[in-house]
């Protein structure tokens, strides 16, 4: 192996933070392949599918850090820490996913039911809402997740939603005297 002299150690350290703060994946930085990102995340998946949530948090968590713009790699940490009951860790994981692609129904919804498994009915109903919103069509991603949506709106009751509409009313009311 050829030996790296301080100066070309500055410049690659330079070209990493230029392309960390430019925006590019970790992975693009270190050169890492989608296919070698592919082969963890299939592992990840299989200790996820297997019950082995420790060794999954760990290898989603290396995926999110080298492409931090995968939605796939956030949601998978999403699950983790859902299955985990670890509520605001996967809640946070579900809403870095839905700004990489808000139309994607999985995390908008499982974001509602972590809502709702700590008791935040108005904030589960906010995220049926939204899916609502933006989940649109019939898609067959949308499509599979329609009747997950409406079992867990029926779940969270009419009043949240009631609530939400009343909040909605005075924020309005509020924008139109400023």
């Amino acid at each position: 192996m050829a030996e790296v002299n301080e100066a070309q150690v500055k410049e690659m350290a330079a070209e990493a933070i230029k392309g960390f703060f430019a925006g590019e994946p970790l992975k693009m930085i270190k050169g890492i392949s989608d296919e070698e990102l592919n082969a963890v995340y299939s592992l990840a998946y299989t200790y996820y599918m297997t019950g082995k949530y420790d060794e999954a948090l760990k290898l989603f968590k290396f995926l999110v850090l080298f492409d931090h713009m995968s939605q796939k790699y956030w949601t998978g940490l999403g699950s983790v820490y859902q299955v985990q009951k670890r509520w605001d860790d996967a809640i946070a994981a579900y809403a870095q996913a839905m700004v990489l692609d808000v139309s994607r129904p999985k995390p908008i919804y499982y974001a509602a039911l972590c809502y709702f498994a700590k008791g935040e009915k108005l904030h589960a109903a906010s995220s049926i809402v939204s899916f609502d919103l933006v989940c649109k069509g019939n898609d067959p991603e949308t499509v599979k997740f329609r009747a997950k949506v409406d079992a867990l709106r029926a779940a969270i009751g009419p009043e949240a939603f009631e609530e939400l509409k009343r909040i909605d009313k005075e924020e309005d009311a509020k924008e139109k005297v400023s």
